[in-house]
């Protein structure tokens, strides 16, 4: 008699279509997640100062995403990549806060309240008065690179880079510091490469959106090499394209020859035309200048 019976082989095909069936259903209501899926969390919390005052009007930021403050000091960021990350707070009158965040895959959403190291100072309230009529002091203008900018502009043998703008290694300003690893392998056949800081993300020309920096006079920043001797040439602006840099060509500080000990640089920018600033800081370097590749460490790169 003949065996109707279903083959094992068969069977076995058919239970595993149903248990993919089932994965990708809880996948998509959340049971799960879809493996090589995007990681991102929600960073929230309350900025108080050193009395446990809510504190309005602060900006957090984490690695270019940012909140305000409101009158209850809470700040909510969202859709923040897992990974360590530096976490910066600036409000009027009180010390600038950077902490390292580690932020775990998971985690959904991040609890994490932060306490400004110095008491807020209130703006005066000027009275006025028939003569002499009171005059202000204006507000130095200050922009730091890494709040307005991304690093996104990877150019030349971009695979012989590894950036890490979270290195806790001996930081200029604690807690974190930029670390640029280059291994002049020429993974691209260039023989160079660099990367910029644009805005946007990865805007070369082609948006039409830019950092109006009018008033600024001279960007500054801190280096050094990991070893000392290594070489490397910094920039302001020069992004070509339909939408281009106003400053062009580029404000370049030369081939610099870092120390092993932090050193801070001057850009002059006064004259120049900061009206729609896209490529606000360049680093770049060479396999003639450092044959065996090298590790530098950048800081507090601002504009002023």
């Amino acid at each position: 008699m003949m065996d109707r019976r279903k083959p094992p082989a068969k069977a076995a095909i058919i239970t595993a279509v149903i248990w993919a069936i089932a994965m990708i259903i809880a996948a998509l209501i959340g049971i799960i997640p879809f493996i090589g899926g995007p990681q991102l969390v929600t960073v929230q919390g309350v900025v108080t100062d050193n009395n446990g005052n809510p504190v309005n009007g602060a900006v957090v930021e984490i690695n270019g995403f940012s909140a305000t403050t409101g009158a209850d000091g809470r700040y909510v960021i969202r859709n923040v990549p897992i990974g360590t990350k530096t976490i910066t707070v600036r409000a009027p009158g009180a010390e600038v806060v950077k902490r390292a965040l580690k932020i775990s895959t998971g985690d959904g959403i991040i609890m994490y309240d932060i306490v400004l190291p110095s008491p807020i100072t209130p703006t005066p309230t000027l009275t006025p008065s028939p003569s002499p009529t009171p005059t202000s002091t204006p507000t130095k203008k200050v922009v730091n690179v890494q709040d307005a900018f991304f690093p996104s502009g990877w150019m030349g043998d971009w695979g012989d880079i590894i950036l890490d703008d979270a290195s806790t290694d001996n930081p200029h300003s604690e807690p974190t510091c930029i670390k640029i690893t280059y291994s002049a392998v020429k993974s691209q056949g260039e023989g160079w490469a660099g990367i910029y800081w644009q805005y946007p993300d990865k805007n070369w020309g082609d948006k039409p959106e830019g950092q109006d920096l009018t008033g600024v006079t001279k960007l500054t920043f801190w280096a050094r090499g990991e070893k000392g001797g290594e070489k490397a040439e910094f920039k302001v602006g020069g992004i070509t394209g339909k939408y281009p840099d106003s400053i062009r060509p580029p404000v370049s500080t030369g081939i610099i020859v870092l120390s092993d000990k932090w050193q801070q640089y001057t850009v002059d920018l006064a004259g120049k035309d900061l009206s729609h600033v896209i490529g606000g800081f360049c680093w770049v370097t060479n396999k003639n200048q450092n044959p065996q590749g090298c590790t530098i460490y950048l800081d507090d790169i601002r504009y002023e």
